[in-house]
């Protein structure tokens, strides 16, 4: 098949073309001004100059293409929600018009499970059936995403073929976020569990995302769904920073901070003039990572023929090993054997 692919110099977009590569598609990848087209190239896709924030154009990026994936947009949890709308919400609307107008048979849009509402997440186990409400005005990126799946149904719902897959917690090799994020917060003694640390997180290793993604571009039945993807295995808060920390050889983390009183004082760091941890400490990011995510997606395995393969263990490994290899003046300093008489 003939493809195209947003956010292909990104964690999920890059894993992507690799897969779709190794299907046997040919692979063309929109590229912003200024972007990796040595990336693309390297992964076997050939790329194309385009910005979703300036449509004009898309509608030959998507020319001849029998798929668009679209796995780009903004994924900070911080900012102006009109930025988010621009690019997320505006350049879906974009991108899915263009695909229309071209004749693409499938779109593909890579959403999140970060759009479900933190009382669904308080109230049980979330799966495709579940309705969804809109998230609050404070959770910009959730609301964003929301938006831009509500976009590819009204654009691409009348005349075309559509599917939405909602991906769960990402984890996996070239997560570059975790430099941004992350690992200051570990390397700094900042990072806390919000409250017990117990409540299970839906992780999915990102190889086993891009297989259902490129399933939702070719199973038949997919068309018109809203399906996710998660992980099989239980993974708590505590599993994963615990998992990173470890990893990356930082100390583990020993604190703890109730989940109503992280909330609260999110909620105030919000309306200070200054933004703590680098804008991370905001009421999203708690929601994010102190409440349950139990979600069930067997219905997605079973449309899609799918499961995920990747054991959490051995994925966090390589996901740190990786990260060690990419940022070497963060791998920890080995003392040197003392030296006996």
């Amino acid at each position: 098949m003939h493809v195209l692919v947003t956010g292909g110099t990104g964690f999920v977009g890059s894993h992507l073309i690799e897969a779709l590569r190794a299907a046997g598609d040919d692979v063309r990848a929109l590229v912003r001004p200024g972007g990796d087209r040595a990336l693309i190239e390297r992964l076997g896709a050939e790329p194309f100059d385009g910005d979703l924030d300036a449509p004009a154009g898309m509608v030959d990026a998507c020319r001849d293409c029998d798929v668009v994936y679209h796995a780009a947009a903004r994924v900070d949890i911080d900012g102006d929600y009109a930025d988010f709308h621009r690019t997320t919400v505006n350049g879906t609307f974009a991108l899915a018009r263009a695909a229309v107008a071209a004749g693409v048979r499938r779109f593909v849009y890579v959403g999140s499970c970060g759009v479900y509402h933190p009382r669904l997440l308080r109230e049980g186990v979330i799966h495709e059936e579940t309705p969804t409400l809109q998230p609050p005005k404070w959770f910009k990126y959730g609301r964003a995403k929301l938006a831009a799946e509500e976009a590819v149904r009204r654009t691409i719902g009348p005349r075309g073929e559509w599917c939405v897959i909602r991906l769960g917690y990402l984890y996996g090799p070239r997560n570059r976020a975790m430099r941004r994020y992350l690992y200051p917060l570990l390397a700094g003694g900042k990072m806390k569990y919000v409250g017990r640390g117990d409540n299970e997180m839906a992780m999915i290793h990102v190889r086993d995302a891009v297989s259902a993604i490129v399933a939702a571009g070719r199973v038949p039945a997919a068309a018109g769904r809203t399906l996710i993807a998660v992980g099989d295995e239980r993974v708590t808060q505590r599993d994963y920073f615990s998992g990173l920390a470890a990893g990356l050889g930082l100390p583990p983390i020993r604190r703890h901070l109730p989940y109503r009183l992280a909330y609260l004082m999110a909620w105030g760091a919000e309306w200070l003039p200054f933004k703590l941890h680098g804008g991370a400490f905001q009421r999203a990011g708690i929601v994010l990572t102190g409440l349950p995510q139990r979600i069930d997606c067997r219905r997605t395995q079973a449309m899609l023929n799918w499961r995920p393969t990747h054991r959490f263990a051995d994925g966090i490994r390589e996901a740190c090993e990786w990260y060690l290899r990419e940022y070497p003046e963060h791998a920890p300093v080995v003392e040197p054997a003392a030296r006996t008489a």
